[in-house]
């Protein structure tokens, strides 16, 4: 495993907290997020919702990810599936970037 990779493993094991699709869309459904969050964003659809740090919402909100700051939580919208965290390149990009 690179030293980026190892980098990513270890953001994602502190920084990424817990998978919270459902969670998001009963939220949406009892219109406490707006439903904007629905739609695609920069023409790519979001595939999952994770709660994360605040700290690593800033760095993903800084790679133009979509995160949604409500109710004193950090939500980042994942655009990829089938694969462990931190394989997405953009969680590369962000150890990279440091």
């Amino acid at each position: 495993m690179s030293t980026i990779q190892e980098q990513a493993r270890r953001m994602t094991d502190l920084h990424v907290l817990w998978g919270q699709s459902s969670v998001i869309d009963e939220l949406i459904q009892a219109g406490r997020i707006d439903e904007e969050f629905i739609y695609p964003f920069n023409g790519e659809e979001v595939l999952e919702w994770w709660l994360v740090t605040p700290r690593l919402a800033d760095r993903l909100r800084e790679q133009g990810e979509t995160v949604i700051d409500e109710l004193g939580s950090h939500w980042w919208g994942r655009t990829s599936s089938g694969q462990a965290i931190y394989m997405d390149h953009v969680i590369e990009q962000i150890c990279e970037d440091n």
